[in-house]
């Protein structure tokens, strides 16, 4: 099965930074989120228009792992592509590389569609036909 990759270079931030100098791990997840909406962008979806249309996604599961610590002031590239849709379950996979191209991270975060009132149901069929075009 072939994936599309969506890479996205960014310069980590001063403000990201723990006492240690590093990128603090919480700030991974906000970089996650930068990968998924930019590439959802890129294919004509947004998830501002899709929150008006009565959906939402949820964080279901987030996981992480750290090879090597990013640093402040870094040009660092993050990979992001689709690795399912099955049902009402979205997941996303990254992967984030340092100035050097060595892997700093990888993760996994899984969404779930729901209506406005936060209950479970299937994505709308653009989004569908739109994603299938990533996988």
């Amino acid at each position: 099965m072939s994936v599309k990759i969506h890479e996205l270079k960014f310069k980590t931030r001063y403000a990201e930074t723990d006492q240690m100098g590093y990128i603090h791990h919480s700030i991974y997840a906000q970089y996650y989120e930068m990968g998924r909406i930019d590439l959802m962008n890129k294919i004509g979806i947004s998830y501002k228009q899709m929150e008006k249309d009565g959906y939402i996604l949820p964080v279901y599961q987030l996981q992480t792992k750290y090879f090597i610590p990013l640093t402040f002031d870094e040009l660092v590239t993050l990979k992001t592509y689709i690795k399912y849709l099955k049902g009402v379950r979205l997941a996303f996979g990254y992967e984030i590389y340092n100035e050097a191209g060595q892997k700093a991270n990888e993760g996994e975060v899984v969404l779930v569609f729901a209506g406005a009132d936060g209950k479970p149901i299937r994505p709308p069929q653009y989004f569908v036909e739109k994603i299938k075009s990533l996988l």
